[in-house]
């Protein structure tokens, strides 16, 4: 600084050297559940609390509940590093609507899956596995299937906020959330349905709040729609660039087909159907998404993030609810049909015991179907922003672009060497750095990179070649030769 001294001082830099890419920890897992039995002194509803392994387990949890299942499915993946578990248990209700109600919680709230938010504050983990074990399964019927736009409305200029209220009479009805588009005139264009929710009695009232217009109504229906705590946690898995799995129907392979056909995202696998696992020393069919979490965070630890959990044992699985055939080679069997789907399943492995077996989340783009691509990109994103956060609000400098991009570049090397990614670089687009947008504050930087795809098909060409009856032939007759010299 150019102020006054008689004297001497020292400075210290740190420009040009780049920052080390430390990689997010990928294995944290939430899970939302039941624990009737517990001390509630210990564990009070919604106040989440995290489990540091195996040898952590909670004490006064009690032994019954979603929750109480999900930890010990879990943690019979532990291997050498322990998985961390953040857990919100929720108060059982009067009956299985209003436990589920409990389970969907409030997001102003912050109880049930929304106690997610509370992660980071509170505890400062980023969870990026989700589940709610127990609560995936059904298809509800009576969940807004369709909004029917009556007016438009007009002077909208930007999207009005859409409210669904439930209908006079209706006292059971909850959690549908909707959002809309406006066009060029200022109208309300399209209403789309974000959570269908589920238990209306009557089709609930549709407002739009807010935008700066008036005038625009529409109306609701109720039908069979995608299960709302799914929803729910695909919705939280977008917010916090998270992985959520969970249970289908587990009644038939088509009903679980058509569970998974409820979704188009790539942030959700679909397990069907449930696994059998000992409570108490007996086969209890339960949810298997937390084994497969478990699992995951596991291989996070041992093998590496971009590695599929597919093909891995499950260990405490004694079985499947149904049974599944399993080929490695027959198209038809059910495993493939179900995987072809992009389902999920457990089936008895022909080198032994049970394992997971799928790659593919709920998503029909064939660029974005793999499990462990999305989340390879995931960590590799994260990890590089949190990374060059002591770049943020630095001046602008050609020595601040350079250590941005080498911080970057050593990252992608890093990655590269360990097989996250199959290459990656740094570089400035001109086009979009103008001096425009760099005097306003705004700098890109793009990189590339590409997390390996599971070797999900593997095609051994089997080729004939009577031409070895010739050489074994001949090997024969020199053989013959030799021990006929021999005798003589």
């Amino acid at each position: 600084m150019d102020i006054f001294l008689h004297g001497l001082e020292t400075q210290e830099r740190d420009a040009g050297n780049p920052r080390f890419v430390s990689t997010i920890d990928s294995g944290i897992i939430y899970i939302t559940g039941t624990a009737p039995s517990r001390v509630t002194a210990l564990y009070p509803a919604n106040q989440p609390f995290v489990v540091y392994g195996y040898n952590d387990f909670p004490k006064g949890l009690g032994s019954t509940g979603t929750l109480v299942d999900g930890l010990n499915n879990v943690f019979a993946q532990a291997g050498r590093m322990s998985q961390t578990v953040i857990c919100n248990v929720v108060e059982e209700g009067n009956d299985a609507a209003a436990t589920l109600a409990n389970i969907l919680g409030s997001q102003a709230l912050r109880t049930g899956l929304y106690g997610i938010s509370r992660a980071q504050p509170d505890f400062n983990l980023k969870p990026k596995l989700l589940m709610a074990p127990g609560f995936t399964s059904v298809r509800p019927t009576t969940g807004v299937a369709s909004v029917t736009l009556s007016d438009g409305g007009e002077g909208y200029t930007t999207a009005p906020d859409v409210v669904i209220a439930r209908a006079s009479g209706d006292t059971t009805g909850v959690g549908a959330t909707a959002v809309c588009t406006i066009n060029a005139a200022g109208e309300v264009d399209e209403v789309v349905i974000t959570n269908p929710g589920y238990l209306y009695t009557a089709p609930p009232v549709i407002t739009f709040s807010g935008g700066g217009g008036t005038g625009a109504t529409a109306t609701t229906s109720l039908g069979t729609v995608a299960n709302p705590v799914a929803s729910t946690l695909v919705q939280l898995a977008n917010r916090y660039r998270a992985m959520a799995a969970v249970t289908g129907p587990n009644t038939t392979p088509e009903a679980a087909v058509q569970y998974r056909l409820d979704f188009d995202t790539d942030r959700l696998f679909v397990l069907d159907p449930m696994a059998k696992f000992s409570r108490n020393g007996v086969p209890v069919s339960m949810p298997a998404e937390s084994a497969m979490l478990g699992l995951q965070a596991r291989i996070d630890y041992e093998e590496g993030f971009w590695v599929s959990p597919s093909n891995h044992v499950l260990e405490g699985v004694l079985g499947t609810h149904r049974p599944v055939e399993h080929s490695l080679s027959d198209r038809s069997v059910e495993s493939q049909y179900l995987n072809k789907n992009h389902v999920g399943t457990i089936v008895r492995a022909p080198s032994g015991g049970w394992k997971l077996f799928g790659n593919r989340v709920a998503k029909s783009d064939p660029l974005h179907v793999f499990w462990a691509v999305r989340r390879a990109h995931d960590v590799i994103i994260e990890s590089i922003e949190l990374a060059n956060e002591p770049y943020l609000d630095k001046p602008f400098s050609k020595q601040n672009l350079v250590d941005i991009a080498e911080t970057v570049n050593r990252g992608l090397r890093r990655w590269t060497a360990m097989g996250a990614t199959l290459g990656g670089r740094v570089w400035l687009d001109p086009t979009l750095n103008t001096a425009e947008s760099l005097s306003s504050g705004l700098i890109y930087v793009h990189y590339d990179g590409e997390a390996p795809a599971p070797m999900e098909h593997l095609v051994f060409v089997f080729n004939r070649n009577t031409g070895y009856y010739r050489t074994v032939f001949e090997d024969a007759a020199r053989e013959i030769a030799r021990s006929s010299a021999a005798a003589a």
